[in-house]
């Protein structure tokens, strides 16, 4: 997995034209892998705001370039993990809904609110194979009155490569904000296998509701509905002590105690949107064109998939997230951590360079950014 996240990142600064570009994208790179969550490029110790804030706004890169190096990368790791004799082996394809809530004016951004959440909606497909993690593809949510959840995943669902299916059986596991009979019906026509989340009034076609159920594990058909679902329920713990029931439906024949199995693993990507948020930066752009936000989010899947990688090749030590994006860094950009930590010498006073060296604009200590020479 090092040599996986290390010829990703030799691959992506290929890809930049240009010197100050590839010194761009290894500084905001450096913030993202510090693990502390909050990234801000006036953050940076080796490259300015504006130089940071140009690169994600103006300075032409090739952004969806990156995107298929980084697939591509994933996919290896994929074939390299999946299990060559027995049966075909399953990958879950988890969908769900996160948003990064936002304050102030960002008039070029699509802000909506959605639950009372003020911000951006983004639907995530994320995949899970064993151990190994891939967040494979994000898109928008534009809010209500834009087109559906269920039809934006399905599209989500439709791209996914013609060799994942031939590899692999895949099983879509998702949240009740998709279980619609649209969803259902489109992820049945794709022949794929469903566990999702399910309304308690839910109706029957005989019209009994979801929730005067007695069976778990019940054969049942939805109203609307051409063909049949397996019904079960676990009890879902709410602040304060509280509890609700909670009802998941399987598109395949499955037992109360295997559709709850399939239906926990949903969560999964709860965990991995937890780290985006608190150790990744997801959420914390400051950009205002809709390219800087999207170039921004890119490169905090980036960091995570380098991470994780790296975590995986580690697991015995039992790397938290944060030791895990610390260790890429010291991995994969070595250069800038010993500058970084010989700024910090130099703030100190503990260590002097020569002036010639470190002296920046206006005079000012490359370094540390405040002594003058």
């Amino acid at each position: 997995m090092h040599t996986a996240a290390q010829s990703l990142l030799s691959a992506i600064l290929a890809l930049l034209p240009s010197p100050h570009l590839r010194d761009s994208l290894k500084a905001l790179l450096f913030l993202l892998l510090q693990g502390h969550g909050k990234a801000r490029p006036q953050h940076s110790q080796t490259k300015s705001p504006s130089a940071l804030s140009r690169f994600l706004n103006s300075y032409p890169w090739p952004t969806r370039a990156l995107i298929r190096l980084a697939r591509q990368e994933a996919e290896k790791t994929l074939h390299l993990a999946r299990r060559r004799r027995g049966p075909k082996p399953r990958l879950l394809v988890v969908l769900d809904l996160v948003t990064l809530e936002k304050q102030g004016t960002f008039p070029l951004l699509p802000l909506s609110f959605f639950h009372g959440k003020w911000g951006l909606h983004l639907v995530v497909l994320y995949l899970v194979y064993g151990d190994l993690r891939v967040p494979w593809v994000y898109r928008l949510w534009r809010g209500k009155g834009e087109k559906s959840l269920s039809l934006l995943a399905l599209r989500l669902l439709a791209a996914l490569p013609p060799w994942m299916r031939k590899a692999f059986r895949i099983r879509v596991v998702a949240d009740a904000a998709f279980g619609t009979l649209c969803f259902l019906t489109g992820v049945q026509g794709m022949g794929l296998e469903a566990v999702v989340g399910m309304r308690r009034d839910r109706r029957t076609r005989e019209g009994q509701r979801l929730l005067n159920l007695r069976r778990q594990g019940s054969k049942v058909y939805l109203r609307g509905l051409a063909f049949p679902v397996w019904v079960s329920w676990y009890r879902y713990p709410l602040p304060k002590g509280k509890w609700e029931w909670r009802y998941v439906v399987a598109t395949f024949p499955a037992s109360g105690r295997t559709v709850l199995l399939w239906g926990r693993r949903r969560f999964s990507i709860e965990h991995f949107f937890k780290a985006m948020k608190s150790e990744f930066s997801l959420g914390q752009f400051g950009q205002r064109t809709p390219l800087g936000v999207h170039r921004f989010l890119v490169l905090c899947f980036l960091a995570y998939l380098l991470a994780h990688w790296v975590r995986m090749e580690q697991e015995g030590e039992g790397l938290t997230w944060r030791e895990a994006a610390r260790e890429s860094l010291r991995l994969l950009l070595p250069g800038l951590v010993a500058q970084a930590a010989l700024g910090e010498l130099h703030a100190l006073g503990l260590w002097h360079p020569p002036p010639d060296e470190v002296r920046g604009k206006a005079g000012l200590c490359r370094l540390c950014k405040r002594c003058k020479f």
